[in-house]
């Protein structure tokens, strides 16, 4: 090995982008370390050899000594962020427990039934949302499903949902924007149709991202226009880090970057009490009884509910258009797949915080009663793309379906690179 190979193999420093090194700076650091006992440089009394020897072993424990500081730090980062998390998770646990033994003292044949639903509702087979399809990812062998409309030789716009939703969330914008797109809406796994794999390893961040990437290839593309709301936001802004290229415009709907959860968590714990039920769905097996009592009650109240659910009462769901979300949630299992998207995402609140390059609209439902205050504009400091940034007034959590013309005017003049006034 000569030295420019061995400077370039030498990177200082906890950046975003590492500083390489050349050749005499890799001389200066050696003979600085290492000058007090040896009589001349390195390179005129050694054999190269013992050159990349000695200097391995030099460059091992001088990047230890020089990272040492940064490792502890993000060692205490680490351990107060789960240390939040957990707490928070203990503290809703401990509400939610009372809950249910009051509940099950009152009326225990009633807290704990819940409906197996044995058919379709009729919203989830409507023809004018789109066309059925399965495809079989090639990473990892599962079938996914889902709906589709307009012309498949258009751009692809892909829509991923959050939970507790299915592709059903985005049947505004699946006709509104198949006139020039082949519109795509699809169940995640382990979600609506799709196959749900049983392990917790099997949601594992990388292996989503995976997903999406089939899922684009498998339809025929080589990029798409990305929309992801809630966790699907969540998964739209790692896959425009991993996968830039595939990514022609990103829009995230009421989802923080993750450095900007983050940054929010630790500078404000008290904001994770108001997203207790993310903390809360770590825990085993009690967020799934929680959420099947009364028949669904929680899930119910999450997307009609007075707090969090949908404001706009011209949108609000009927009983029938709820069906379609607690149809696939009552089967066996059905809840726990869809859990383990937070039992694994959160994890990964700490990985991989670089800049977006991607252009990107971020719309934020201002009366948002789920996730964390002031995270609309955290996203902007990572972003070397454009960005827009929208804040809709007296709207909730599924900013999609309680305001979808508002919605779809932005991403219309998003797309099509008109002015649109910043809210």
């Amino acid at each position: 090995m000569d030295q420019a190979t061995v400077g370039r193999k030498v990177a200082i420093g906890f950046q975003k982008r590492p500083t390489y090194l050349d050749s005499k700076q890799v001389r200066f650091i050696y003979n600085l370390v290492e000058g007090p006992a040896r009589s001349g440089p390195i390179y005129e009394q050694s054999s190269p050899e013992s050159v990349e020897y000695d200097f391995r072993v030099m460059s091992s424990t001088t990047m230890s000594v020089i990272l040492f500081p940064t490792r502890v730090c993000l060692w205490l980062l680490s351990l107060l962020y789960w240390a939040l998390v957990y707490g928070t998770a203990g503290v809703t646990a401990c509400m939610v427990l009372i809950r249910i033994s009051w509940r099950g003292l009152r009326d225990p044949r009633r807290a704990f039934r819940w409906t197996v639903r044995n058919r379709p509702p009729a919203c989830l087979r409507d023809p004018a949302l789109g066309t059925h399809g399965y495809l079989r990812c090639r990473s990892s062998g599962l079938r996914l499903h889902f709906v589709s409309k307009g012309n498949s030789r258009k751009p692809l716009m892909l829509f991923l949902h959050g939970f507790p939703e299915n592709w059903y969330s985005w049947r505004y914008q699946l006709r509104e924007f198949s006139v020039q797109y082949h519109t795509v809406a699809l169940d995640l796994r382990g979600c609506g149709a799709s196959a749900a794999p049983y392990r917790l390893e099997d949601y594992a961040l990388e292996n989503l991202l995976d997903d999406i990437r089939d899922t684009i290839s498998g339809l025929g593309h080589t990029s798409c226009v990305l929309v992801g709301h809630d966790w699907g936001g969540m998964l739209a802004w790692h896959f425009a880090l991993e996968r830039p290229d595939m990514v022609q415009r990103l829009v995230v709907m009421n989802a923080p970057h993750p450095a900007s959860w983050l940054d929010a968590v630790l500078r404000r714990p008290s904001q994770l009490l108001r997203s207790g039920h993310t903390c809360f769905f770590q825990l085993p097996l009690l967020p799934e009884i929680a959420l099947s009592m009364e028949d669904f009650k929680l899930v119910r109240s999450m997307l009609c509910g007075g707090r969090a659910g949908i404001r706009n009462r011209a949108r609000r769901l009927t009983e029938a258009e709820l069906e379609g979300y607690l149809y696939h949630l009552s089967q066996p299992g059905g809840l726990t797949a869809p859990l383990n998207y937070y039992r694994v995402l959160l994890s990964n609140a700490l990985y991989r915080h670089q800049n977006v390059g991607v252009a990107c609209m971020l719309i934020w439902g201002e009366a948002d009663g789920i996730l964390v205050e002031g995270m609309s504009g955290g996203a902007r400091p990572y972003m070397r793309g454009s960005v827009v940034v929208h804040t809709i007034p007296d709207c909730s959590h599924w900013v999609q379906q309680d305001q979808p013309e508002t919605v779809n005017k932005m991403l219309w003049d998003f797309l099509l690179q008109r002015e649109s006034p910043q809210c």
